[in-house]
Formats: structure tokens, C-alpha cells, sequence
């Protein structure tokens, strides 16, 4: 059955190029013709490769488990052949670094985190190399290639491969990027050390990759001369899970020595900022987080490429600068916003317009916090978090806040309808609540009021968005209303000339062209042409005659307002005592009304 599907896939491929070659016409694109570029095909065709080339410039060959198994010896011999090299040099370190990379290609990575991937793969690979060097392989034509594998897949067998006497399986992937290639599976990464573990003291049964469990996992970068590792202790060099003992101080010397940096660039830059501008103290916060990138991707690269940490070890310092570095990421994004709103909001278009500063910075942070939730959410993918998961945790997280956090993002919303619908500005004095005083500041959550008395007052933006606010700061004047009461007995003629008195103590003094009063007139605040003054006799008190007074001042200054009503006041005593015009006092007449009182009657037996 076998034969029969080869035969078949040989007889449809060549009767496919033999009606090619003799129908050429029926090409739906005719073949370019190679006879302008022929020279230069030739010189290309006659170019080879050198070694070190091919192996900088072959990718991993995964098309059959036969050829994932040679490809994989290949890289794996390479690699070796170069970290135990004496005379390793800095062209020698560009061709590991490639291959490093490369070993990931021959495993199932998919559930693996993109940020250990390459770590993963290369520690697995080594566990991988040394367990086959000890326990060996079948011969080469034993290994299914590409041809077999496809006959099995016909047939209905699986698309794998199993390495005789070992858990190892190279598989076909059916879906994503890697599909079509065989890489060994999940299960083999996960194994590959502890399979090491049990094969470790097995002789080997070949000696090209001797101690590459050694090399890579117990000593450094080959860039660090040999002469220092040898001149150490013995207890330095003792293996202690996979690092040796100075590897470890090592790494906790970079660590530290990075921690203690970023802590003392802090508190300098603290006390520096101390008494200077909040744009200045918030160009020093921006400091800090950047600092902790660039120290903690230099001590990542000490610790990788130096001290050569490696394994299980490694991943996790590489876990967590990832953390460290996603932190500092969004503490980066979030204080830059802050500049932006500092540098924007201190620009000379937003001069003297409060609200549109105060809408422009809030448009800001909304931004920078989005920003941070991108930021987020990319870093945790980068860390192992599948997508689908980061957004579905992010929903319910999302849900949650917005429950337990009603209140301060009603406070929120309120704030952008203040904003946006500007009832009142930074500066003027309003009137909400019972709470009469001048805005001093318009937060995210709450609207800071200082009082007339001095006291300050927050209100919930979310209150205010919803109350009647009086805005005293925008009246275009200040109106008096005044009741002047005479006596009840006042003769009709004093009282026309109490209204003919104070009529005349507001009219104008002098006027210009256009009904406008001169500046220098000390009725000019109150004589408009669409505001006179107002004086009537309007009503019988149950105590004395009214007579009204109304006059707007202009401008509302509230102090000029107060010393123009004294003069007033004094002029119209003045005025008054001079026509002897005197005023009503509250006063109340009791009549007490009734018949005369007779004694008690006498009760009978009473003794006289």
C-alpha cells in the first residue's frame, strides 16, 4: 500500500512537469526569459558558501523528523564547538548569539511566554543534546523524512515520530505560524531536564559535544579571560543549582548595586526638586522610572552575556526585569502625560482660559492612562498572558472597579460636564449649596471652594455637575434694592420731595457724547444708559411709607460698590435733615377694649 502511494505521488508529479515542458502555451504567465541576467546568474550559482557563513545564515530545517534530527546536531555541534573555543572572538559571539535564537526553532513554543522562549529553548536543547550523546540514535535511515512522513499521513497514521527508548517525539503542526513543520513537542521541552537528571552519569557514546551541560550551564561569557575563573577557590566554582557559587554573587552584586542606584538617583533628585517648579519636580519623576529601564536592561545584559546566567535561573531574573521594566513602562507613560499637561497648559494659548487648560489636561491624563493600559496589557502577553485572557481578566477587572468605584467615576464624568459646559471658572466667586465663595481649583474627583470666612471646601464634581450654581463672578454689575421708610403723618409734598432728593443725589453729574458719563463723576457707576437709577414711592408699610431705590453698579467690584452706597446713605441723611424730612421707626399701638369687671359671686355658706 505504501509502495502504491509513492508510485502514485512520483507518476502525478512527473506527468504535471512533463506537460509543462511540452505544453508551454498553456501557461496562464509565460516564464521569464534568463538570457538578459544570465552572467549574473551564473556567478551566483557558482558562489559557495564558507562555514562559518552557512551556519550564520541556514535556518533550522524542520521539513521531516529525519531532517529536524540532523539540522538540530548540526546548530547544537556548532554551538558547542564555539563556547568551548579558546580562541573565542567577537565574530565568534555574533554567530552564537544567532544560533541561541535558533535553537527555539526546533521546539512547540506556542504556550511558551515570547520573552522565554529563547531561554527555554536553549536550555532544553542542551539537556536534549546531552541525553542523546549518551543514549545515541537509530541510523539515519530509520528516521522518517519528508517523503515517508507524507506516505504515513496518506495512510492515517499520526504525523510523529518517537526517538526509540526516549519520551522524545517529533510532531507535525497542524495550525499557527509553525504549520507544516516537525518540532519536538511540548512534552519533550518540559522533560528534557529531567530526563538529563537520570542520564547524566551514562557514559557517552559520542564525544563531539562533551561537557555541553558544562559549558554553558557552570561557565561564563568567553569574553571574561579563563585565567580569572581558574585563580578562584574551589567552593567558588561548585555547581549549586546549575550556577556555580561565584555566578550567583555575581548576579546578586549586579542586582543590588542596580537597586541601590536607582534608590540614591532618587533621593537626590528628591531633595534637588525639593523647592523648584512642579513642571521641574515632575522632569525628576520622570528621571527615576527611565534610570530603572536603563540599569535594569544593563544589568540584565551583565547577567546574561557575563556572568552567564543560565536555566531556570535565568528565567526567572528574566521574568522579573520584565516586571520591572513593564512597571517602570507605565509609571514612565503616566508621569509623561503629566509634562505634556505642564508644558501644554503653560503655553501662552491657554493664557488667561482656565477651562480650557483644566479640559486640556484632563484630556491628557485620559490619553496617558489609556496609554498605560496598552502598555499593560502588551507587557503581560510579553510575560505569558495569552491575549485572550489579558482582555478577558481586563473586562471583569474592569467591571469590578467600575461597581466598587461608582462614585468616583460619577466624580469623573461630573468633571468633564463642568469642563465642557463651564458653569463656572477658577477665580469666580459661586454660590452652591449654601456655600457662597471663590473657586480655587477643579480636580478629577471634587471642586476645591474657598469661603468667604477662609475656610475651604471640596464638593463631589458629581454634586456639582447636578446643582443650581449662582456664578457671582460672572454678574456685569452689583444691584441695590433699598426701602427708605418715612413717618406715617408725612405730608404728601415731603414725601415728593424725598423722592425728588434722592433722585437727584444719583442722576448724573456730568455726560458726554453718547450717553456715556465721564470717568471722573462719581455717579458715572451707576448712570447707564440701559440701567438708570430708579426711585418711586411704592408702598404703604404698616409702619411708615416706602420709597424704593434701585441703582446697578458698574463694574461689580464688591468693595467700590459698598464705599459708593456709604456716600450715598450719607448724602440722602444729609439732604433729609436739611428739609427736616424725618424717618419712620417701627413703633406698635395697643388698644385694650372692654367692659367693666364685676367681683366674684358669693358662694353660699361662706362665712362673711
Amino acid at each position: 500500500m505504501r509502495l502504491f502511494a509513492l508510485f502514485y505521488s512520483f507518476f502525478l508529479g512527473s506527468s504535471f512537469l512533463w506537460g509543462a515542458i511540452e505544453n508551454p502555451g498553456d501557461l496562464i504567465t509565460p516564464s521569464e526569459d534568463p538570457e538578459e541576467v544570465q552572467g549574473i546568474l551564473d556567478e551566483l550559482a557558482s558562489h559557495e558558501l564558507e562555514e562559518d557563513e552557512r551556519y550564520l545564515l541556514h535556518p533550522a530545517n524542520t521539513s521531516s523528523p529525519r531532517d529536524t534530527i540532523v539540522s538540530f546536531i548540526k546548530l547544537t555541534q556548532r554551538f558547542h564547538d564555539l563556547i568551548s573555543s579558546e580562541d573565542y572572538s567577537p565574530e565568534d559571539r555574533i554567530e552564537v548569539m544567532h544560533l541561541f535564537g535558533e535553537i527555539q526553532d526546533f521546539f512547540d513554543m506556542r504556550n511558551v511566554p515570547p520573552s522565554l522562549r529563547a531561554d527555554y529553548a536553549s536550555a532544553a536543547g542542551i539537556y536534549l543534546r546531552e541525553i542523546i550523546d549518551r543514549v545515541g540514535l537509530p541510523d539515519l535511515d530509520h528516521i522518517p523524512g519528508e517523503i515517508a512522513m507524507r506516505a504515513a499521513i496518506a495512510e492515517g497514521q499520526p504525523a510523529r515520530w518517537q526517538i526509540p527508548g526516549l519520551p522524545f517525539e517529533i510532531a507535525r503542526v497542524n495550525s499557527g505560524p509553525e504549520e507544516g513543520r516537525y518540532l519536538f513537542t511540548e512534552n519533550t521541552l518540559l522533560e528534557a531536564k529531567a530526563v538529563f537528571q537520570r542520564v547524566r552519569e551514562m557514559p557517552y557514546v559520542s564525544e563531539a559535544a562533551k561537557d555541553f551541560y558544562y559549558y554553558f550551564f557552570l561557565t561564563p561569557n568567553p569574553i571574561i579571560p579563563a585565567e580569572w575563573i581558574d585563580a578562584l577557590p574551589d567552593w567558588m566554582l561548585r555547581d549549586f543549582y546549575e550556577q556555580t557559587v561565584w555566578q550567583w554573587f555575581s548576579m546578586f552584586a549586579v542586582i543590588l548595586i542596580a537597586a541601590f542606584s536607582v534608590w540614591l538617583l532618587r533621593k537626590v533628585l528628591k531633595r534637588i526638586s525639593r523647592e523648584r517648579s512642579a513642571l521641574f519636580r515632575h522632569l525628576c519623576m520622570l528621571i527615576v522610572p527611565s534610570s530603572a529601564i536603563g540599569v535594569s536592561l544593563l544589568g540584565y545584559n551583565l547577567i546574561d552575556d557575563k556572568i552567564f546566567i543560565t536555566g531556570e535561573v535565568f528565567q526567572v531574573v528574566t521574568y522579573l526585569l520584565y516586571l520591572v521594566l513593564l512597571a517602570s513602562g507605565i509609571i514612565v507613560t503616566f508621569v509623561l502625560g503629566t509634562v505634556i499637561c505642564d508644558l501644554v497648559t503653560r503655553s501662552e494659548r491657554f493664557e488667561g482660559r482656565t477651562f480650557d487648560s483644566h479640559l486640556a489636561r484632563i484630556g491628557i491624563r485620559i490619553g496617558s492612562i489609556i496609554v498605560c493600559l496598552g502598555v499593560l496589557i502588551q507587557g503581560l502577553q510579553q510575560i505569558g498572558f495569552s491575549l485572550a485572557t489579558v482582555i478577558a481578566g481586563a473586562g471583569v477587572t474592569g467591571l469590578a472597579v467600575a461597581l466598587a468605584a461608582q462614585s468616583t467615576l460619577r466624580n469623573i464624568f461630573g468633571s468633564l460636564m463642568i469642563l465642557i459646559d463651564r458653569p463656572f471658572r477658577v477665580g469666580q466667586r459661586i454660590i452652591v449649596s449654601g456655600h457662597d465663595g471663590t473657586v480655587e481649583e477643579i480636580g478629577l474627583r471634587s471642586t476645591r471652594i474657598r469661603l468667604l470666612n477662609g475656610h475651604v471646601t471640596s464638593i463631589p464634581n458629581e454634586r456639582m455637575a447636578d446643582a443650581e450654581i449662582e456664578n457671582v463672578g460672572l454678574r456685569p454689575y452689583i444691584r441695590r434694592v433699598s426701602s427708605i421708610h418715612l413717618a406715617h403723618g408725612m405730608p404728601i409734598e415731603k414725601v415728593n420731595r424725598a423722592v425728588e432728593i434722592i433722585r437727584k443725589l444719583l442722576e448724573p453729574h456730568e455726560v458726554s457724547e453718547g450717553g456715556i458719563h465721564a470717568s471722573d463723576d462719581p455717579n458715572a457707576p451707576i448712570n447707564y444708559a440701559d440701567f438708570p437709577p430708579r426711585v418711586f414711592f411704592n408702598e404703604f408699610n404698616r409702619d411708615s411709607l416706602n420709597i424704593l431705590m434701585i441703582y446697578w453698579y458698574h463694574p461689580p467690584e464688591y468693595w467700590n460698590f459698598l464705599e459708593f452706597s456709604q456716600r450715598i446713605n450719607e448724602e440722602i441723611l444729609e439732604k433729609f435733615r436739611e428739609e427736616e424730612i424725618e424717618f419712620a421707626f417701627p413703633t406698635r399701638t395697643v388698644h385694650i377694649a372692654g367692659t367693666k369687671a364685676t367681683p366674684f359671686p358669693q358662694i353660699e355658706g361662706e362665712e362673711k
